[in-house]
């Protein structure tokens, strides 16, 4: 890995977390992603993508992989986290999203694993989002002001601080759990 290594996005970093209780193969992983109680509703990959994405996070030193036999059938590639690809993914995990439209995917994405990681997780996560949703109503609010009332401008600042203030309101009552 070189010294300047690229932080993957939000979802080779998902992908991550699932190799956190031990090493998988690619279609373990694969079935779990695409489970529709879990990640499977918010994310849709091929399993050519999914096994792409893996091939980029072992070149950046994240994972590492080795073949296991399974005669008769062709062998398998069995993926395991290493020690950088563990720290980057407990990084990202209470880490908040940088942009309210990675809500939808990315956050959601940190808060499926940091459920299963503790309730502790859960709770800094939502803090952190917290405190970044209310740097976002503050500059919405000052570009609201600094908008003509009634223009497009203005109503889509109202808009924005509409979304920001219900993602608060779900923020609190998904900390209630």
């Amino acid at each position: 890995m070189s010294p300047m290594v690229r932080r993957p996005p939000g979802l080779e970093l998902a992908l991550l977390g699932f190799l956190r209780q031990g090493p998988r193969h690619g279609y373990q992983i694969y079935q779990m992603l695409s489970d529709p109680s879990g990640l499977g509703s918010i994310w849709h990959l091929k399993q050519s993508q999914l096994y792409a994405l893996f091939t980029k996070l072992e070149e950046d030193g994240y994972v590492t992989s080795t073949l296991q036999s399974q005669d008769p059938h062709p062998p398998r590639r069995v993926i395991e986290l290493t020690r950088p690809g563990r720290k980057v993914f407990l990084d990202w995990l209470t880490s908040p999203v940088a942009m309210p439209r990675l809500v939808r995917q990315e956050f959601l994405a940190k808060l499926y694993f940091a459920q299963r990681e503790n309730r502790d997780t859960v709770r800094q996560l939502i803090e952190n989002q917290r405190a970044v949703c209310r740097n976002w109503m503050d500059e919405f609010k000052k570009q609201l002001t600094a908008s003509e009332p009634k223009s497009h401008r203005w109503m889509m600042f109202k808009y924005r601080l509409g979304q920001i203030e219900a993602l608060q309101h779900w923020l609190d009552s998904v900390n209630e759990f």
